[in-house]
Parts: structure tokens; C-alpha cells; sequence
């Protein structure tokens, strides 16, 4: 008689399919490099880079806090807006995920903003 009183047995939990797990991580990885192709971009737009090698801008460095900033961003925006439906286990993956082809991407467009400017006959927009 015990047991017809205790409750129904709940189903165990169904795995999450790793071939969607990893689409999903492909889309943030994805995303988070096209927007560090971005911030590369808006930090020479907004003119963090050197324009005379021998006179530095003092203000270079702020073109790394915009990509910081906007590494943030991306985060929340992949917590939130992009619906990552990820386990537990992979919780730091939205942190982690993409973060040196970010990196690297932010970098390479910052370095070619730059090296286009220094250029002779090329006209940077500055703001």
C-alpha cells in the first residue's frame, strides 16, 4: 500500500543533443567574431590609433576598452537574446567561447584600420 500513495516517478531528464549544443556554440562563436571585427573597426573610427609613429596617441589604448566593452555586451547578449538553451556544465562557455577569435579578429581590423590610415592617398573617417 506504500507505494500507491507515493508520487508518480518523474522521467529522467532527456540529454541534450551535442549536434545542437554545438551549432548553438558555433552561433555564438560566430557572432561574438563579427562583433570583433566591429569593435576593431569603431576604435579606428573613433580614432584610438597612432596617425604620426612619432608622436603616439596617448589615447591608443582606449581602442582595447571598447573591445573590452563590447565583449560585455556580447556577453549578456548571448545570456539573454540569444536563447542558448546550454546545461549547467557549460554555463562558462558563454563567457569562454570565441573569446581569441574575438581577440584576434579585434586586433587584425584595429592593426588594418591603422596601416590604411598610415597609408599615402587613403582618407581615414575619423569622429
Amino acid at each position: 500500500m506504500s507505494s500507491a500513495s507515493s508520487p508518480p516517478r518523474q522521467p529522467p531528464p532527456s540529454p541534450v543533443d551535442p549536434n545542437i549544443r554545438r551549432r548553438q556554440l558555433a552561433k555564438l562563436y560566430w557572432f561574438r567574431v563579427g562583433l570583433g571585427a566591429l569593435a576593431g573597426f569603431l576604435s579606428g573610427l573613433f580614432g584610438f590609433l597612432t596617425l604620426n609613429p612619432s608622436e603616439p596617441n596617448p589615447n591608443a589604448y582606449n581602442g582595447a576598452l571598447v573591445a573590452i566593452g563590447i565583449y560585455i555586451i556580447s556577453y549578456y547578449i548571448a545570456k539573454y537574446a540569444l536563447n542558448l538553451n546550454l546545461p549547467e556544465a557549460d554555463k562558462n562557455k558563454l563567457v569562454t567561447q570565441g573569446i581569441g577569435g574575438y581577440t584576434l579578429i579585434f586586433l587584425f581590423v584595429w592593426f588594418l584600420y591603422n596601416t590604411l590610415c598610415l597609408a599615402p592617398g587613403f582618407h581615414c573617417l575619423h569622429f
